[in-house]
């Protein structure tokens, strides 16, 4: 089984994805718009230039978004997605640069179960949870 975190924004998923793929130095990142739709589209005519779906590619997985085209978006709660890095440095410069702009829940530092772990909602109000994994 694999597990893929999907986001869903309030119209300004292009925005927020071209953030992450700065962040985590992904240049290869296509957007799927729902003017791109082959037929019919049951969506609204505003939504033509919004996200339908698009795609970060990690060693460890996928992270996928979209502009929620339901008209009823809910800001994420009772969930994060998480992090996790073989480094303590490379931790905290991706919780520094996911955290700019937003809001720290807990800062980054070291724990009982983690060299370095920091919990954020980024300015997109998506939450993160970073965590460096213990040396072996």
């Amino acid at each position: 089984m694999k597990i893929n975190q999907y986001l869903f924004f309030d119209g300004n998923c292009e925005e927020a994805f071209n953030w992450y793929a700065e962040i985590f130095k992904i240049k290869d990142i296509s957007f799927e718009r729902y003017s791109d739709m082959p037929g019919q589209s049951p969506f609204s005519k505003e939504m033509d230039p919004k996200i339908m779906h698009v795609s970060l590619q990690f060693a460890g997985g996928v992270l996928m978004g979209s502009d929620d085209p339901t008209g009823n978006y809910q800001k994420p709660g009772g969930m994060a997605t998480s992090l996790h890095f073989g480094s303590v440095n490379e931790a905290r410069v991706i919780f520094e640069k996911l955290s700019d702009g937003g809001t720290v829940q807990m800062k980054f530092e070291p724990t009982f179960f983690s060299p370095g772990f920091g919990t954020c909602k980024d300015k997109f109000g998506m939450p993160w949870m970073v965590h460096a994994e213990p040396d072996n």
